[in-house]
């Protein structure tokens, strides 16, 4: 998402903009996250003197990889943040790394496709959410 500092109104300026996550680095495989679509990133610009604030939300549609049972399920990952930047006359701010780095800082530590998934058996492999196993 580009902002051109000299196109911002004194009212302030509004961009929506459709990121594709593969552009922005959102390489989150390996966390257990996978984006079905683009980022909707909207951004409300203000300018004061040398500095640019930006109110930011990202909305971004995934599949999740449950970390106690394995299954897979859908979700929306959203973002709001805040940023400001210093700026001279005919700057261009390039955004999608502050994006980028504020979508990585918020996925979930642990993914649950619920709170009380029970997980899977320790030694069949069960989903204990589908059916108990035979296992002592």
């Amino acid at each position: 998402m580009k902002i051109h500092v000299d196109s911002i109104s004194q009212e302030g300026s509004e961009i929506e903009e459709v990121l594709d996550p593969e552009k922005i680095s959102l390489n989150l495989e390996d966390k257990g996250i996978s984006f079905t679509d683009s980022v909707k990133a909207m951004a409300r610009i203000m300018k004061s003197g040398a500095e640019v604030f930006a109110d930011i939300s990202l909305e971004a549609p995934a599949e999740y990889t449950c970390s106690r049972c394995l299954a897979k399920f859908q979700g929306v990952l959203k973002k709001t943040f805040n940023v400001s930047y210093e700026v001279k006359q005919g700057d261009i701010l390039d955004i999608d790394e502050d994006i980028r780095q504020e979508l990585m800082l918020d996925y979930p530590v642990k993914l649950l496709c619920k709170d009380d998934c029970k997980g899977l058996c320790p030694n069949c492999g069960q989903n204990l959410n589908v059916g108990n196993c035979d296992c002592k």
